[in-house]
């Protein structure tokens, strides 16, 4: 089995390497995290999702009027 899974990897090397990086995408998936926190990454503080509004009455616009 060895002999012939070497052999095709040397007839179709792109399979091979296709199938190495396949795999090394989920294991990155489940690797990464603890090796960054055991680095000191810290996440950063999220995005805010809406516009802060001021504590004022709302003035209406003019001049803009079609």
């Amino acid at each position: 089995m060895y002999k012939y899974i070497r052999s095709k990897a040397f007839e179709y090397p792109f399979a091979a390497w296709g199938i190495i990086f396949g795999f090394s995408g989920p294991i990155a998936v489940l690797a990464t995290p603890p090796i960054s926190k055991k680095l000191g990454h810290v996440r950063p503080e999220p995005v805010p999702r809406s516009y802060p509004l001021p504590n004022r009455p709302r003035r209406p616009t003019f001049g803009y009027e079609d």
